[in-house]
């Protein structure tokens, strides 16, 4: 992408209602995006051309309802979906008008309908307006395998929230929102206007107060110049984990609840809401590793994520999801560590980016992982950058290594030449090992595929990813080379469909579902994927994407989905039995500690994943 293209995808990944697209996604809407120019005082929708995606990027927008009272108003980052001319529901009598001058992004309706057919994440998203997106592309609503009725999936926001919540006008000062706020003795105020008395328009927390008084602002000041205008907000019926979700990505810890449809305020869910319930730790987690102010904090912090994994086993949810929430942790302990390395290097000699692959690349991490990582520079660093990209690797390595998330055996970290340098650097290395790969290049390729950016500049990565997979999907020797090493990954099964056990000195004989139960599936859904020239790095999402160009078929998608979800829940579900016992966490599964049922189910799951990847990939005879 040229420069003005990456501007695009950065904004678009900044945006609030489009953080639950994946990356790939956004990275597919960028091109067929229209930039319009909407005058203040302008009907919303414009005539014309209207359906399809709007994106706000300067400028605001009210939108109204058949009786002309405010239902949500959009800024900088906010979307909405328009359909037959309406914006929303489609509800006749809904409308819009422009009340600052703005800047806007239309993905028009038929480029978007045609997306969305290779991106079905894309289509739940237009069909379902403010409604959350799942990063597989499912929807959000998730389903429990296990757990009562107080599981974290079952359990809906109405039973935490606080209905009564503190509300003031939108025009009131500083001052008096203060008063308010210390009299009821409590965090958070929320802003309505005077017109629409029921519908929040703004959110007053402490952090902004404290905010004010750090610019001098006077107390007389206004609560509309400091509040938070772009709610995110819930309904009564979203699932806890949900919530806990939308405040760790987003680092708030209020969100207003509101009632379906309407729109009209129902009460509050607030971070001391949450801490009574199992599994929370999350955000809290979170909240810790961003405040830490050194190593020793983080590492004390990080002796928590086992616990969490646990917490969220136990209370039901689904492993992927699991993997989702301990990712986003590792990778906010990553960036919190480069912060720290940065604050004692001083500032770095040229533009750059840290990027991990693997499972935290591919959002599928547990608490018991290790680091993939590589480093990458602009070309126009000095000659002696890497003296300063070393120091910052070691620092890093060494720090995620001391919380916890061990340093890569095979060495894929950027404290070795290897896996850090410039991007002409990189461009080079892809190229090699897409267009001519030997064997360990090809692995290496497999690594190269899972890279995604944890911090820093995108727009260096960006075009060396997308040449990567132009040139693996043009070059036969690449899907070749590939194919064989994804063949070498076979599940543990021999003749008669009887488990191959695991003998490697450190572990009594058992099945090692990692490397013999999943990465089978990742290896085959990533080579499928670069044959489709999918932009996909998720596991589901490769498979789905493998899918839909015609490179897998329907039945073996569905059978290796089922598959990888079954395999990947009953090692979660190890791994946390393990930490509750106050045991290391691993891989290694010992059949005959599963139920008969859970056996025969890991034998069947085996079995589809085997035939797929000889349906696909070609083999020798099945299992």
């Amino acid at each position: 992408m040229n420069a003005e293209l990456d501007e695009i995808r950065e904004f678009l990944d900044q945006s609030p209602d489009l953080a639950e697209l994946s990356a790939e996604t956004r990275s597919a809407m960028v091109r067929r995006l229209t930039l319009r120019y909407l005058r203040h005082g302008a009907p919303f929708p414009p005539e014309g051309d209207s359906d399809g995606l709007w994106i706000v990027h300067t400028g605001a927008i009210d939108l109204l309802d058949a009786g002309d009272r405010l239902h949500d108003r959009l800024g900088e980052g906010d979307v909405a979906r328009v359909a037959d001319g309406a914006w929303g529901s489609g509800v006749a009598g809904e409308h819009g008008r422009v009340t600052e001058d703005a800047l806007v992004y239309h993905l028009p309706g038929p480029r978007a309908e045609d997306l969305a057919t290779r991106h079905p994440e894309l289509a739940d998203f237009l069909r379902t307006p403010g409604a959350p997106v799942a990063p597989d592309g499912e929807n959000a609503v998730m389903h429990a395998t296990e757990g009562g009725p107080d599981a974290l999936l079952t359990t809906p926001v109405s039973t935490l929230m606080s209905p009564q919540v503190l509300q003031g006008q939108s025009d009131i000062s500083l001052h008096e929102a203060a008063r308010l706020m210390t009299d009821a003795d409590v965090s958070a105020l929320v802003l309505h206007t005077a017109e629409d008395p029921d519908r929040p328009a703004g959110l007053l927390t402490d952090t902004d107060l404290r905010h004010a008084l750090a610019q001098d602002l006077p107390a007389d000041t206004p609560v509309h110049q400091c509040m938070a205008r772009h709610l995110v907000t819930v309904t009564g019926e979203t699932p806890v984990f949900e919530a806990l979700l939308e405040m760790a990505r987003r680092d708030i810890h209020h969100l207003p609840v509101v009632e379906p449809g309407g729109g009209r305020l129902a009460g509050i869910l607030s971070g001391t809401d949450l801490i009574r319930h199992q599994g929370t730790s999350a955000v809290h987690l979170i909240r810790d590793l961003r405040r830490a102010g050194s190593q020793e904090e983080l590492c004390q912090h990080m002796q928590a994520l086992a616990r969490l994994q646990v917490r969220l086993t136990e209370a039901g949810v689904d492993a992927l999801r699991t993997a989702q929430v301990i990712t986003l942790v590792v990778d906010t302990l990553t960036r919190c560590l480069i912060e720290l390395a940065e604050a004692r290097l001083g500032p770095a000699p040229a533009a750059w980016a840290w990027l991990a692959s693997g499972s935290q690349g591919r959002h599928e991490q547990l608490a018991h992982t290790d680091q993939d990582t590589a480093l990458i520079w602009d070309d126009g660093a000095p000659n002696d950058a890497d003296d300063w990209f070393a120091e910052l690797a070691r620092e890093v390595t060494d720090g995620l290594d001391a919380c916890g998330i061990r340093r890569c055996p095979g060495g894929v970290d950027p404290t070795h030449a290897a896996w850090r340098g410039p991007a002409s650097t990189w461009q080079e290395t892809f190229r090699r090992a897409f267009t001519r790969p030997d064997a360990q290049e090809a692995r290496l390729a497999a690594h190269y595929l899972d890279l995604r950016v944890i911090h820093g500049r995108g727009d260096l990565f960006t075009p060396l990813r997308e040449q990567a997979l132009d040139d693996g999907c043009r070059h036969e020797a690449a899907h070749t080379a590939m194919a064989v090493q994804a063949r070498e990954v076979r599940p543990p099964l021999g003749f008669f469909r009887r488990f191959v056990l695991e003998h490697d000195g450190e572990h009594t004989p058992a099945l090692d579902l990692k490397k013999r139960g999943l990465l089978p599936v990742v290896a085959l859904a990533r080579v499928c994927a670069l044959r489709a020239g999918a932009d996909a790095r998720g596991t589901l999402e490769r498979l789905r994407a493998a899918a839909h160009a015609g490179v897998l078929d329907p039945d073996s998608t569905r059978e290796l989905e089922e598959a990888f979800r079954f395999i990947a829940g009953v090692r979660a579900r190890h791994q946390a039995r393990r930490i509750a016992a106050g045991e290391a966490p691993d891989n290694h599964v010992d059949p005959t500690e599963l139920s008969g049922l859970e056996r025969s189910r890991l034998k069947a799951a085996f079995v589809r994943v085997d035939r797929a990847t000889r349906a696909a990939l070609g083999g020798e005879g099945e299992v």
